[in-house]
């Protein structure tokens, strides 16, 4: 009797410990697709909400995370510098100037690809 009790009370905790991971944050590797893409999007954002006439770009990602929500939500710790790179050309390769101070951001990109839609929730940059 102890014995079916135990595979209860194991069963249920396993079950209560399940649940609370569903949703939770989950550590992604940097190099995914789906990270990149949503990096991309939120230093383009990024990049049109300054008054910078040189483009911003990631010199190291820190660290990126999901979590499954109405779609998915990306975290995404980054640092950043300025480059060599004038906003309004789109197609150089750009680097970040050799004297560059960097600085680190941390977005937030929710995305709906059923929906076409993405979008940067927040920004920190400090």
């Amino acid at each position: 009797m102890k014995s079916a009790a135990s595979v209860v009370i194991f069963a249920v905790f396993l079950s209560g410990a399940w649940c609370a991971m569903t949703g939770a944050l989950k550590d992604m590797d940097v190099n995914d697709t789906v990270v990149q893409d949503a990096l991309t999007f939120a230093v383009n954002k990024h990049n049109m909400g300054t008054n910078d006439v040189f483009r911003n770009d990631v010199v190291r990602v820190v660290k990126a995370q999901s979590q499954v929500v109405a779609g998915r939500k990306f975290i995404i710790t980054v640092d950043m510098a300025r480059t060599n790179c004038r906003k309004d050309r789109t197609n150089e390769v750009c680097v970040a100037d050799p004297g560059a101070q960097t600085y680190q951001c941390t977005f937030t990109v929710w995305s709906r690809p059923w929906l076409k839609d993405i979008q940067l929730t927040a920004q920190t940059c400090s």
